[in-house]
């Protein structure tokens, strides 16, 4: 019997080895593949995500309801990525993450779709809620797929890279909002959710023909087989990893409270404080997808050269900066009878400032790669999708205030402003979580 164990033993660890051979010396093309797919699965979740941001005010009025209801559709959202990151996330350390990668971007095409049916508001927090469960698996799977098969002095790059299809996605639903959405026709919401959910179905099928499953899963399959309890949702939460998951989950919440903030109401913001229609808002919000792209890639080059937490805290810095900045400006341009008038100047002065807004998020390249380097790969998926998503969680709070904030009198141009506080206050906590720069994955536990 132990002659029997020893021999297995020793076929399991030859199998880790060739598996881990496997990834060092991997298929360049492969490799790009994955990223591809992972990518192409990242820009149609946000282009799927960010729709929503740009119908608020038309699915008040199709509903006849406040503005505060479609908020907590929102609310709904950033609450299920949350579970939908922490439960795919462990769902993708049992098996694998190129299944998971299948079934959140299957379900988030399905929620989009029928987020165009709904009847109710709550019909709609129903399918956003979907939408939002697959987001949170969609980049626990994608974080660690790619973290996994790219080396380490690759893996911030690659990550920085595959971070651009969020500000892609961004960027695709202010053109969609922009040439689909009819001022003249309230229910012109439905279709931009209707033509949103196609291209999700066409990178479904991407996914299943061209991405390859991590080698390193495969090679820690057997550990999982054996070892089911240390793969539940509850071991992140263990003495172990108790407070690299308490810190990792604060910067997460710190860091996402104030992107939602700002980027669930600047549509809204310049429609009201500016008077520019709900077809001319994407127009700027453009500027700010350009921006992010590039802060995406900036990102993922100086975390190799000066690490993680440094480039954490120089773009968090960066935002505290530019969101009072940000809304100085566009809150002191000159209206036109009480609207903005769409000239050469203030489109460009407008979307400078959007631009840099959306370079200084550069900081979501980083999550990925610092946070699988964090933890072993039996919970990598578990853990990184639960810090990650459950900080969208905590941007709850932010937007069901924002409303509350309004209401009491504050005006828009200092709530959002509040915003660039949690920044702040990340920019130094950060330091509390050990540098992971150049750290090699490997099967081991």
């Amino acid at each position: 019997m132990t002659r029997f164990t020893n021999l297995r033993g020793y076929i399991m660890s030859a199998q880790v080895e060739l598996v881990q051979n496997e990834v060092k010396s991997g298929s360049h093309r492969s490799a790009y593949l994955t990223l591809a797919g992972s990518w192409l699965g990242w820009l149609f979740d946000a282009l799927d995500a960010g729709v929503f941001g740009f119908v608020l005010l038309a699915i008040a009025t199709t509903f006849k309801v406040e503005i505060s209801s479609v908020v907590s559709t929102v609310a709904w959202f950033l609450l299920a990525t949350g579970i939908g990151g922490y439960v795919l996330g462990n769902i993708s350390d049992r098996i694998g993450r190129k299944k998971t990668l299948v079934l959140s971007v299957f379900a988030y095409a399905l929620g989009t779709l029928l987020c165009g049916f709904a009847d109710s508001v709550a019909a709609l927090n129903i399918y956003r809620f979907l939408v939002g469960f697959a987001v949170g698996g969609l980049w626990s799977a994608a974080a660690a797929l790619i973290s996994e098969v790219w080396k380490p002095e690759g893996r911030a790059k690659a990550l920085s890279f595959m971070q651009t299809g969020w500000s892609g996605g961004n960027l695709l639903a202010a053109i969609f909002a922009w040439n689909i959405l009819n001022p003249a026709d309230p229910e012109s919401w439905r279709n931009l959710f209707f033509i949103a959910s196609i291209p999700a179905f066409a990178t479904l099928l991407f996914i299943v023909f061209f991405v390859k499953e991590s080698p390193v899963w495969l090679a820690n399959r057997e550990f999982m087989k054996q070892n089911t309890k240390k793969a539940g949702l509850g071991v992140i939460f263990h003495k172990k990893h108790l407070k690299v998951t308490a810190l990792a989950l604060s910067v997460s919440i710190l860091g996402m409270l104030g992107y939602w903030i700002i980027f669930t109401f600047v549509p809204t913001y310049l429609q009201q404080i500016l008077g520019i229609r709900i077809d001319q808002a994407p127009v700027f919000l453009v500027w700010t997808g350009v921006g992010a792209m590039a802060g995406y890639i900036v990102y993922g080059y100086i975390a190799e050269v000066i690490g993680r937490r440094l480039s954490f805290m120089i773009f968090f810095l960066g935002m505290t900066a530019i969101i009072p900045a940000f809304t100085y400006v566009s809150s002191h341009m000159p209206l036109t009878h009480g609207v903005l008038a769409l000239s050469g100047g203030n489109v460009v002065k407008l979307g400078v400032m959007s631009a840099l807004l959306g370079f200084f998020t550069g900081y979501f390249s980083g999550f990925g790669a610092w946070y699988s380097e964090l933890f072993p790969t039996s919970i990598r998926s578990t853990a990184a999708g639960f810090c990650f998503n459950f900080g969208r969680v905590g941007a709850i709070a932010g937007i069901k205030l924002v409303p509350v904030l309004l209401a009491a009198g504050m005006s828009f141009p200092v709530v959002i402003t509040m915003a660039a506080i949690s920044y702040f206050v990340a920019a130094f906590l950060v330091l509390a979580i050990r540098e992971t720069k150049g750290t090699e994955l490997t099967s081991g536990n």
